[in-house]
């Protein structure tokens, strides 16, 4: 990894960086993080009992979570035209639950269209639902999904 980026450094002071190996060093780099954050979040079941394991854990998943509303929102524009009706049948009370905190009525809602289509259940959704995310946080992940699954505007409008 360390000689990857001495490669990438060695690119910059010759003046000729080569956005491939940037984008490839990028996308090894986020694989890392979220493997570490899975470890992380095993290693704070297994010692309940130490604090630090899972404050580091909160540490890493709130790094991790600014990616995931991204994927969320993605996620949302890449369903639309296979699941936006289904979605849009239930969209108002998904948002409701939403805003209510209701994370089990929400996960509930949200599974039974995605099993009724047939369809995989994202592990991006997935990780919404942990409990080691805030209501706060939990809420922004949920209508960041549902604002690109049930929204009006196309991904290129925003």
């Amino acid at each position: 990894m360390y000689d990857k980026l001495k490669e990438l450094d060695e690119q910059l002071k010759k003046g000729k960086p080569n956005f491939p190996d940037f984008k490839e060093f990028f996308d090894t780099l986020m694989k890392i993080q979220r493997e570490f954050q899975s470890k992380l979040e095993y290693a704070a079941e297994m010692k309940k009992d130490q604090r630090e394991f899972e404050n580091l854990y909160k540490t890493v998943a709130g790094i991790n979570a600014s990616d995931l509303v991204d994927k969320l929102t993605k996620l949302g524009y890449r369903l639309k035209n296979e699941l936006g009706d289904a979605f849009g049948n239930m969209g108002y009370r998904l948002l409701e639950q939403t805003r209510a905190g209701k994370r089990d009525g929400v996960y509930y809602g949200i599974l039974r269209i995605f099993v009724s289509q047939n369809k995989k259940f994202p592990d991006q959704l997935v990780e919404a639902f942990k409990p080691i995310y805030s209501d706060e946080m939990f809420k922004v992940f949920i209508f960041s999904f549902l604002s690109g699954i049930i929204g009006n505007e196309t991904k290129n409008e925003i």
